[in-house]
């Protein structure tokens, strides 16, 4: 990437520590864009846009049928799985850019799972070339590219490349990527959105007028009577004539009234605020105009050409595969185990379970210490259950637990309402599990009804009372049993539901432990 100028049955099971790169309290919504001033190519691009009438055809039609765009998350932490920006984060940035493009009638959906790349050296992203770096290692083809990262070392809050720019250079529907600073993705921010209208070939409206505002885009939007020179919006700036004539390239609070800065026309400019594509301030931003619509579906689709040819847009091959088929999720996920106000939960052993949610393809849950996150959890699976057995919760502490229902392409649902549950003692701490020299007890991963086996060095005629507790501390099994010829007792493992177990097995002053797994 060339520097730019400033201005299954099978559950998938991800556990991660997420902690944000920087507060959302914090957000620097001061920091510009980095995308620089369109290329040459793209800018003729929209003036044949305006010649071969799309413009005009557009403009007066209603957005037709919706296109839906992938984009593939690719996620920067340290190499120690930390700094990683939040799934609740994604979800709402991917909501609220579906919010905004939807009167646009264009609507992303996530294809594939989230990309997690361990890279302390990422973290804070050094410089553009990096970026390349990062994008030919891991874009993949037919996706829109998003990657989020710490970007305060170049002080922006986002860049994204024109099309027909950035690395990988070839493959073309590999080429270039979006990158967001999580420090401006707070909600409510518009800085992805910004992007994106750059990633589908929108330039700034103060192109090149922020530079010299006497020798580029004219306030006029009409011809003129000499001395007055005529509108010259179709050749100039950002080449939409319905987006005003802007020369503010730094963050500006709306509305901002101009009352010095003039064109050539001695004409002040009163840039809008209201759109996207300005440098207002996000709370300001609502809109993009008909003809910069127009540009991004053509960017995406076939549009008319000279002689009654057709003409494909260059993003395009993101049309290919299209988005499968999601339903819609119908109701609101609600935990159901453990019980609220529940105690005695080993610290790294808790079994939460939820209720089913029509619709939704994987669930998201989320851990917290009265509001501070401590852990995120996606399972990428129709499953309603999951065992938590991470070393992240302390022992005696109240947490708090909700789920979130979604699929790839809805992420705009709440998290239910939070129970709470106390942990305890983490399971195995302080328990003496003593070498296999005095004994051993095999398979400690069980995946089917084979027997137990307890293998003694030593073999005793004392009878083995032998207990079996689940990770709640319940007792689920008692036997007493002897050991035969050989040291060894064989106990049937028969009915025993999934989950973590400790054995015991006490034989006259001497008791022996183990841990066992059962997962059939």
């Amino acid at each position: 990437m060339k520097p730019l100028k400033l201005l299954n049955r099978i559950s998938i099971l991800l556990t991660l520590t997420f902690l944000v790169m920087q507060p959302a309290a914090a957000q620097d919504w001061t920091y510009p864009c980095g995308t620089g001033d369109a290329p040459r190519a793209n800018l003729d691009y929209i003036s044949q846009l305006r010649a071969n009438g799309v413009f005009d055809h557009l403009n007066v039609e209603q957005v037709g049928n919706t296109i839906f765009l992938p984009v593939k998350f690719h996620v920067i932490g340290s190499n120690t799985g930390t700094g990683y920006f939040t799934h609740e984060g994604i979800f709402r940035n991917l909501c609220e850019l579906n919010q905004k493009y939807n009167s646009l009638g264009i609507q992303f959906f996530m294809r594939g799972d989230i990309n997690y790349i361990p890279n302390s050296s990422m973290t804070n992203l050094p410089s553009f070339e990096a970026a390349g770096v990062l994008n030919t290692q891991h874009n993949v083809a037919r996706v829109i590219n998003i990657y989020y990262t710490g970007l305060s070392a170049l002080s922006l809050c986002g860049f994204a490349n024109f099309p027909g720019t950035g690395e990988p250079q070839s493959p073309s529907n590999r080429q270039g990527a979006i990158y967001l600073s999580p420090s401006c993705s707070g909600a409510g921010n518009s800085t992805w959105t910004h992007e994106m209208g750059h990633f589908l070939n929108l330039p700034h409206p103060f192109q090149n007028t922020s530079e010299a505002p006497q020798q580029h885009e004219r306030v006029t939007r009409i011809t003129e009577t000499p001395p007055r020179l005529s509108a010259n919006c179709a050749d100039a700036g950002d080449r939409f004539c319905d987006t005003e004539a802007d020369f503010r390239g730094d963050r500006w609070n709306c509305p901002g009234f101009n009352s010095t800065v003039r064109d050539i026309n001695q004409d002040l400019f009163l840039p809008n605020g209201t759109l996207y594509m300005s440098y207002s301030d996000d709370n300001c931003q609502t809109t993009f105009s008909p003809e910069q619509i127009a540009a991004m579906r053509a960017t995406l689709t076939f549009t008319p050409g000279p002689g009654g040819s057709t003409v494909p847009g260059p993003r395009m091959y993101l049309l290919s595969p299209p988005m499968p088929a999601y339903d819609t999720i119908i109701g609101t996920a609600n935990v159901v185990e453990p019980a609220n106000n529940s105690t005695g939960h080993p610290a790294n052993w808790v079994v939460f379970r939820w209720n089913r949610v029509p619709g939704a393809t994987m669930y998201a849950l989320r851990i917290r210490r009265n509001f501070t996150l401590m852990e995120e959890i996606l399972v990428n699976s129709a499953d309603t259950v999951y065992t938590y057995t991470g070393t992240k919760l302390s022992a005696n502490v109240p947490y708090r637990i909700s789920v979130m229902p979604l699929n790839h392409k809805v992420t705009c649902r709440p998290y239910s309402t939070e129970i709470t549950f106390t942990t305890t003692t983490p399971f195995g701490v302080g328990i003496d599990e003593e070498s296999a020299q005095s004994w051993n007890v095999y398979p400690s991963l069980l995946q089917s009804d084979a027997d137990l086996h307890l293998q003694f060095a030593t073999r005793s005629t004392d009878p083995v009372d032998i207990r079996l507790t689940d990770g709640m501390g319940r007792l689920v099994r008692a036997e007493t049993m002897n050991m035969d010829d050989n040291g060894l007792i064989r106990l049937n493992s028969g009915g025993l539901p999934n989950g973590l177990y400790l054995l015991s097995a006490q034989t006259g002053a001497q008791t022996y432990t183990r841990r066992v797994v059962v997962n059939r």
